[in-house]
């Protein structure tokens, strides 16, 4: 890849152009490229425009050098191609404009596919980019009874330092958000880690300023330090060269800055300061301690295996010791982005099947596409014919029939990676959830599988269709070329394809059709409240016990926070323009989860049809909400002992799973995993109305309110009814919040119709990819039928001519035309019509997509598709009708 000075174009443009532009001259190329797209930028052009110019512009420079470079060029790799097919293929492209759409279309899309797997697969398995970082590792325990990762491992840490002669060192790091408190009181959540000092040796990364944490820091009184991140020295403190040595408060602990790390060093997570790791094992029993990873870099010449050996002779020694904590051990050694993202052994495994399913699905476009290859080869059978009667060899036509589909793939190829860096470039949420070094962005690799795959494509869509064209049937063509009949024929797999084709795009179209029948791309969703009005935050304290924790220690941080709670419920009261305060786990608007429920004397469906949407509220959760209970009552002191067990249920819960029979009285609990107990029976007392419970159709979700005395909550979600502009007040919710205990974050202020609608784009986004591949399906299917309608036409032009020459009726020669693809539209039609009901039909069951209305879609839907496949048939039966006698006996 050719460097390149100064800003310029994006990335992926430029390693695209880069990739096209091979000469000597190439850097000075792509320099004036980028200079023009930096000027197009600064005179005002769209950024679309701009990139639309940058790739015409590149293109016609990669024309250019391929041409004073074509004396020069061989294809030493394919026997009997040459540089002349790689002209002839861009021209027949040029000449076949709607082939050339649907099929790039359907490539261009389809080979970004193939591809995501490999790059999310190799992003989890990259090294980290740091000196050697390939011999950088994590370490952890992981719990073979329930499946996960088990974090508390501080004695682990402790003993596996201690003997391990693998690794040369070994640290230990927590992760969490920290309130940087101004002087004026200003509080602002940073994501922060307590990290052992060793750990900046391990990653081998030196400051910018000042110095980095030392093993003194670490011992017990020594002063409180911290080490901030570039990013947060800039914008925190302006970039001052003077920042070392100030006294900054980081929660409730004034520390002094005594260094700043370079810029982009963000670890583990995306952490922006660094403070020394003090926790000790001798503060905390055995499987207890606080959350932590690990790393160590192995030593010279020791390989993870080795490393992975000595590990477990460790672990099998301290399970001997402790096996009431570590029975259900394993301690492994893996990349530590696996310790971070909480990644398995087994997500290896699954990752190669959909890199499977993903080139399988590709399979299929490029077995569309070459249906329509061969119905162009089909129209080019005398000419192939001509060609081997005159030498030519099957090879020499195989290999020219190869490029012509490779050239059209590679351009898809490069499409598509232009397609897949706007896309990770768009997708903010999902970069800014992942480890700064996590990185599924087109590099030099993403450019040569693209190309790997364009080659599997052509050979798929190219290769078949062509022996098939060049098979024994040339010399049939050669001696029928007088009769104008013959040449290559659609066979039962050809048509079976546009059968299906037609039967997928019916069952696309039904699913996407009954999505936007529930609202999530034409109408806006009430969930309940006016969530404009409402500004939305999650409180959260760091090193919160877990659920595992002893009794105790639960039980004081539940006291502690409950403290809190109360204490700013009690601020925001007092503060003006504030209308309510509710506090729970999920506020309306937000998907909330959903378990399969049991209901004493009911016989409920196992699917989904038998669940139920949750949530955790405080005591004044309703009416603080301005939504009354509806019948029975509301929750009251005495619900929050723990002896007692009410649940209050919403209006959808007794229309749909009670069948509007009275709730109050009744008992509910959750159904219990094979092997496991049943749960407990919880009393229904009340029922109010839908407040929204998921983001597809909040009216639909049928619902149960558990109570929470303050402080069981956590982390907790806030709703603070304040009227317009709610995300105004978020400066004073976090000054507010800092002033209860500095330790307390409030790392999320939004609107809640800012919430809400996140929780809908995941769902959006579903509707978008089925919108898609309808589409996909739908031109595909099209352009099958027209290619098989055009061929048809043409092996029947002496027919047609003939027969209207003798007077036969326009309408029985249009019927002996259309009969063959009406038979497959048909096919196809009912097919799909019965793949879709029958997931429809599942669909429904779900409450999620539960639409009466479906069969109407459904119908609609297979009316569409036939009136696509008879336009698809329109034009080639026109060409029919317009055939001339004096046309058909020349072709005689």
């Amino acid at each position: 890849m050719v460097d390149r000075p100064g800003p310029g174009a994006p990335r992926a443009l430029r390693l695209i152009a880069s990739w096209l532009i091979r000469s000597r001259d190439a850097r000075f190329i792509l320099h004036d490229l980028d200079e023009i797209f930096a000027r197009d930028v600064a005179r005002g052009v769209g950024s679309w425009r701009a990139r639309a110019r940058y790739v015409h512009n590149a293109l016609g420079s990669a024309a250019s050098v391929w041409r004073a470079d074509a004396h020069r060029l061989r294809v030493p790799a394919l026997p009997g191609v040459s540089w002349l097919d790689v002209k002839l293929g861009v021209r027949m492209l040029g000449k076949h404009p709607a082939f050339t759409v649907v099929a790039g279309f359907a490539l261009a899309l389809g080979i970004p596919v193939g591809l995501m797997p490999l790059q999310i697969f190799h992003a989890f398995n990259a090294p980290m980019p740091f000196d050697e970082g390939e011999r950088i590792v994590g370490l952890r325990n992981y719990d073979i009874s329930i499946q996960d990762p088990a974090p508390r491992a501080i004695h682990d840490f402790e003993t596996w330092r201690a003997e391990l002669t693998s690794v040369s060192a070994m640290a230990a790091v927590s992760s969490a958000r920290h309130n940087l408190v101004d002087e004026d009181g200003r509080a602002e959540p940073v994501r922060g880690s307590e990290m052992s000092a060793v750990g900046f040796d391990i990653l081998r990364v030196s400051p910018v300023l000042g110095r980095r944490l030392l093993p003194a820091d670490e011992l017990p009184g020594a002063p409180p330090v911290v080490v901030l991140g570039y990013d947060l020295w800039q914008t925190r403190f302006g970039g001052a060269a003077d920042v070392v040595g100030r006294t900054v408060q980081v929660g409730a602990t004034r520390r002094t800055v005594v260094g700043v790390m370079p810029e982009g060093f963000l670890f583990p997570y995306r952490d922006n300061l660094w403070m020394p790791w003090q926790a000790r094992a001798l503060d905390y029993e055995w499987g207890q301690g606080p959350a932590l990873w690990m790393l160590a870099r192995l030593r010279d010449g020791v390989t993870a295996a080795q490393a992975r050996a000595e590990l477990e002779t460790v672990a099998r020694r301290t399970a001997a010791a402790h096996p009431e904590t570590h029975e259900h051990l394993r301690a492994e050694v893996v990349p530590f982005t696996w310790t971070v993202t909480g990644m398995e052994a087994r997500f290896n495994l699954e990752f190669f099947q959909i890199q499977a399913m993903a080139l399988l699905l590709l399979a299929v476009a490029c077995g569309n596409i070459g249906t329509l290859m061969l119905a162009r080869a089909a129209t080019r059978s005398s000419e192939i014919a001509v060609r081997t009667a005159l030498g030519a060899s099957r090879a020499r036509i195989v290999g020219q029939l190869f490029v012509e589909s490779l050239v059209l793939a590679l351009l898809a190829a490069a499409a598509g990676l232009v397609i897949s860096s706007v896309v990770v470039d768009r997708s903010t949420l999902l970069t800014r959830s992942m480890p700064f070094w996590f990185d599924l962005g087109v590099g030099s690799s993403t450019v040569v599988w693209a190309g790997a795959l364009a080659a599997f494509s052509a050979a798929i869509a190219g290769v078949i269709p062509a022996l098939k064209a060049t098979g024994p049937s040339v010399q049939r063509n050669l001696q029928r070329l007088a009769p104008g009949g013959g040449g290559v024929r659609f066979g039962a797999i050809s048509s079976g394809l546009i059968v299906v084709e037609v039967a997928l795009s019916v069952c696309f179209l039904s699913v996407v059709g009954v999505l936007g029948w529930k609202g999530i791309l034409s109408r806006e969703l009430d969930p309940g409240i006016p969530t404009a009005e409402y500004l939305t935050a999650s409180l959260r304290m760091p090193y919160a016990p877990p659920g595992d924790a002893p009794e105790a220690e639960r039980r004081a941080f539940a006291e502690r926070f409950g403290r809190i709670q109360e204490e700013i419920a009690r601020r925001l009261a007092a503060e003006p323009g504030v209308r309510g305060v509710v506090f729970a786990d999920r506020l309306p608007g937000m998907d909330h989860p959903s378990r399969r429920i049991e209901i004493e004397g009911e016989d409920l469906p196992l699917n989904a049809a038998g669940t139920a949407h949750t949530a955790t509220v405080g005591p004044d959760y309703f009416e603080a909400l301005g939504r009354p209970v509806l019948a029975g009552r509301g929750f009251d002191s005495g619900d929050l002992a723990s002896e007692r067990r009410a649940v209050l249920v919403n209006e959808s819960f007794v229309a749909r799973l009670l069948h509007d029979q009275n709730p109050i009285g009744r008992r509910v609990r959750y159904a219990a995993r094979p092997g496991d107990e049943p749960g407990p029976w919880f009393d229904i007392v009340g029922v109010v109305s839908d407040l929204g419970m998921e983001a597809l159709d909040p009216a639909l979700a049928a619902g149960i309110y558990h109570v929470a005395p303050p402080g069981e909550i956590h982390p907790l979600r806030l709703g603070v009814h304040v009227g317009r502009d709610p995300e105004s007040f978020a400066p004073t919710l976090r000054a507010l919040a800092a002033a209860v205990d500095p330790t307390l974050t409030v790392p999320d202020a939004v609107a809640l119709d800012e919430a809400f609608s996140e929780a809908r784009w995941g769902a959006v986004w579903g509707a978008f990819l089925f919108a898609v591949l309808a589409l996909i399906a739908i031109a595909l299917s099209t352009a099958g039928l027209y290619a098989l309608m055009s061929f048809t036409v043409s092996q029947r032009t002496r027919e047609i001519g003939i027969r209207t020459a003798l007077g036969a009726d326009p309408r029985r020669i249009v019927g002996s035309i259309l009969r063959r693809a009406s038979i497959q539209i048909v096919a196809g039609v009912l097919l799909g019509s019965g793949l879709g009901a029958a997931l429809l039909v599942d669909l429904s069951n779900d409450p999620m997509f539960h639409t009466p209305q479906w069969p109407s879609v459904l119908a609609a839907t297979a009316a569409f598709m036939v009136l696509v496949g008879l336009l698809a048939c329109a034009g080639p039966t026109r060409r029919g009708l317009r055939v001339l006698p004096s046309d058909a006996l020349r072709e005689g």
